[in-house]
């Protein structure tokens, strides 16, 4: 199966805001675009897997979804479209339709069953199964107010470094800077002790350190992407969810250490995905690299 932006549509508003950016990503990429709804169960058995357009049977809420997101991504002239008609477990199917694909992208407080996929108990199955990159795309209230700028959080991790590189890669193609964030804190300390004595400098150090080795390599496959190494001492969610608020993409790897313990989406990546105002992609550690990183 050739590669395309493939996106999960189920029927609500937030799967068309994914829509939209998964039709324009596709078009900035010179990508098809591919919509897949999956339905775990249908009025008739007797309408196969994958089924498009001529269908014998129009009248399947299946296919009257995927009219709908059809006829919202052909706002995006130029995007080739194809579209696929899934039966069975929504997490399994999506994650075959994304195989060899260049993104999945997903709408992020759906009420169907899409976003089980992503925010839901199975969401560690994508992340860590993936054939590529996951984008979720929220309601965004004010695109304008954006910063031209794709923002990545690093923490020196093999999956946070293969997210700088897609990360680069979706700067270049939109024309605009890269931020790349790493968040330290201090360690906590129980009530009956006196609080850990913590080196600030040798921490902004550090992270300085992480940041330059994370972004070697790739900042030469990109020389024309603006980089702004940005070194912070907070929670990881807290500056996240912000950098989410005002860049155009926020990106993170799948698996984290040091700065993002736990990110997986669960604990921080998660919340993240939870509290994100502006699209989210997740990079998991890939035998083929992330991006055109490889």
């Amino acid at each position: 199966m050739r590669e395309a932006v493939v996106v999960g549509v189920d029927g609500s508003t937030q799967a068309l805001a994914a829509v939209d950016w998964a039709a324009a990503e596709a078009g900035r990429r010179r990508l098809p675009l591919r919509i897949v709804h999956v339905s775990t169960g249908w009025e008739r058995g007797d309408i196969p897997a994958y089924r498009g357009r001529g269908s014998p049977e129009p009248e399947s809420p299946g296919l009257r979804i995927l009219d709908a997101a059809e006829e919202r991504a052909r706002t995006f002239a130029s995007v080739q479209i194809e579209r696929r008609l899934g039966v069975g477990p929504v997490p399994r199917t999506l994650l075959e339709e994304s195989a060899g694909g260049a993104l999945l992208v997903l709408g992020q407080r759906s009420t169907g069953a899409v976003t089980r996929l992503l925010l839901g108990s199975v969401s560690r199955q994508a992340a860590e199964h993936a054939d590529c990159p996951i984008v979720v795309v929220p309601m965004d209230p004010d695109p304008r107010s954006r910063r031209p700028e794709v923002a990545v959080g690093v923490d020196g991790s093999d999956a946070s470094v293969d997210a700088v590189g897609f990360a680069l890669e979706e700067a270049a193609t939109r024309g605009v800077g890269l931020r790349a964030i790493h968040v330290w804190s201090r360690p906590d300390s129980p009530r009956d002790l006196r609080p850990v004595c913590y080196d600030a400098l040798t921490a902004e150090e550090e992270g300085a350190r992480v940041l330059s080795e994370s972004l070697a390599g790739w900042t030469a496959k990109y020389p024309d992407v603006p980089v702004i190494e940005q070194v912070v001492e907070d929670r990881p969610l807290t500056v996240l969810a912000e950098a989410s608020r005002t860049a155009e993409l926020l990106v993170v790897g799948a698996r984290g250490r040091g700065g993002f313990p736990g990110l997986r989406l669960g604990s921080v990546g998660h919340a993240v995905l939870h509290h994100a105002r502006g699209p989210v992609a997740v990079v998991r550690r890939s035998g083929r690299g992330a991006g055109a990183g490889g």
